[in-house]
């Protein structure tokens, strides 16, 4: 196995954004699902970079951390780091986007 060119540390997240550019996340009435956190987000970035990228985070065992993990796998990141809690939720993140 080749050697890993980044490994990134720390937290990882489900982000529901918002559909409804520039609205009240009290109006939303949808909402897009995408992996997040800053370690997350670089190591995806990395690999579609062309890097041998990794993260180490921990995730949920439910369906938001089978999620991270499936995705991740898509986009060429290691994942032999990410521990799955049987104890703990996977973090959720809800957010809007302005105009």
């Amino acid at each position: 196995m080749k050697p890993l060119d980044l490994i990134t540390i720390g937290r990882s997240s489900v982000d529901l954004y918002g559909d409804q550019i520039g609205g009240r996340l009290e109006d939303m009435g949808s909402f897009s699902k995408y992996i997040g956190g800053s370690p997350t987000n670089i190591a995806c970035g990395t690999a579609r970079l062309g890097l041998r990228s990794a993260v180490i985070t921990g995730v949920g065992d439910e369906h938001m951390g089978r999620f991270i993990r499936e995705q991740l796998v898509r986009e060429g990141v290691d994942v032999r780091g990410v521990k799955t809690d049987p104890d703990r939720l996977t973090a959720l993140v809800i957010l809007g986007i302005r105009d």
